[in-house]
């Protein structure tokens, strides 16, 4: 494949934007036009902020969910308005660049707001905060019933304007019983405390807990909700209710660069893991593990050739990778890692079960030095 430029390009993904835009509408039925906090952490989750920020935008959504103060920064650098919520709390050190960017920050101690308030005032600037509850996550926030009068507290600083508290669900894709109770006393916990703060007078204009899972298949509490994987055309889990209908937004393919004939006995890739028992045709495809591809697909991943799944023969390298194929296949053939070719359909939640992890892991992972390809409507409109 070439790009509007005429280059040709070696491993590629390629964004459909419209199935992205498909999946924002659906989540928005879906939530009953609740805000949409948009997760675009991880490089919106190895699609490409930037590029799927400016799609958002285009069907209403414009506040975003970032990891850390150089994603927020990154957004802000490319003219993008809108609430940049910083959900792992920032250091006490970025705090002057927080408040020079405008983004919102996690707010989880009474240190961090007092320097932040105190910042703000120099500054001449007043700086939105969310304020992260644990309600039972067991990483970040105020636990659950210390929440109140922290919240209180931080909400009389100066030049602070609450806008608003979440909390986040370990659990909420999970169909045991056990689990599901667990998320229910969690949507308890959250729910009295935004009781007790209407009660005690403090205005919260964004209330957030309700991440892809709890989209999915709980109760929703509050006025906005926090999607990343449903977004990006996936579900958090193969038990989730898939109650929202989602399609994959991202395709990983490359192109066959050699073809061998191996006959019984030798051996391919590091290590020697594969000797073969009988002449083979082998393909030579560029893409390994440092395009993103798990070395867990040594000898048991496959990708699509010719409409075709082809195993993966030996150890995945870290630029080429080597597959079994028939008389069909030739020099320069498209292979898809990640997508559609015919009626055949490799997945990342594949990827997922062959290398023993999940696929929030294999789309993060594919490496920055593949370039991103953006489609609307059947058309490149842009080459990342």
């Amino acid at each position: 494949m070439r790009d509007p430029r005429g280059h040709y390009l070696e491993t590629f993904c390629e964004i459909d934007l419209s199935a992205f835009a498909r999946n924002i509408q659906a989540i928005q039925q879906q939530v009953d036009n609740r805000q949409i906090i948009l997760a675009v952490k991880a490089n919106a989750y190895g699609h490409g902020v930037v590029p799927i920020c400016r799609e958002a935008i285009a069907n209403g959504v414009n506040r975003f969910g970032v990891a850390t103060l150089v994603e927020g920064v990154q957004i802000r650098d490319a003219d993008i308005d809108g609430e940049i919520l910083i959900l792992t709390p920032p250091t006490l050190e970025q705090i002057p660049s927080v408040v020079y960017h405008d983004l919102s920050p996690n707010v989880v101690s009474r240190q961090f707001a007092e320097v932040l308030s105190a910042e703000s005032v120099r500054a001449g600037k007043k700086i939105k905060i969310h304020i992260e509850i644990d309600t039972g996550m067991g990483r970040t926030g105020f636990h659950w019933f210390d929440a109140v009068g922290e919240i209180i507290s931080i909400s009389k600083l100066p030049n602070l304007k609450l806008e608003g508290i979440f909390s986040h669900f370990p659990v909420a894709d999970s169909r045991d019983k056990s689990d599901v109770e667990f998320t229910r006393r969690q949507l308890e916990k959250f729910s009295n405390i935004v009781g007790s703060l209407t009660k005690g007078g403090i205005e919260i204009p964004t209330v957030h807990i309700s991440n892809s899972a709890g989209i999915l298949a709980h109760q929703i509490l509050g006025n906005a909700v926090r999607p990343g994987i449903l977004a990006y055309g996936l579900y958090p889990s193969n038990t989730v209710k898939k109650s929202v209908k989602v399609e994959p937004v991202l395709s990983l393919k490359t192109h066959v660069v050699q073809l061998r004939r191996h006959e019984p006995g030798d051996s391919i890739s590091y290590g020697r893991t594969y000797i073969a028992m009988h002449p083979e045709r082998v393909a030579v495809i560029r893409a390994g593990y440092g395009d993103g591809l798990r070395k867990a697909l040594s000898n048991r991943g496959e990708v699509l050739i010719r409409g075709k799944r082809r195993q993966i023969l030996g150890r995945v390298c870290m630029d080429t990778t080597m597959v079994e194929v028939d008389s069909d296949v030739m020099l320069d053939d498209d292979v898809v890692i990640i997508g559609v070719q015919d009626d055949e359909t490799i997945s990342a939640d594949d990827h997922a079960v062959w290398s023993h992890t999940i696929n929030y892991e294999i789309l993060t992972g594919i490496s920055e030095r593949v370039r991103r390809i953006y489609i609307e409507n059947g058309e490149v409109i842009e080459v990342v």
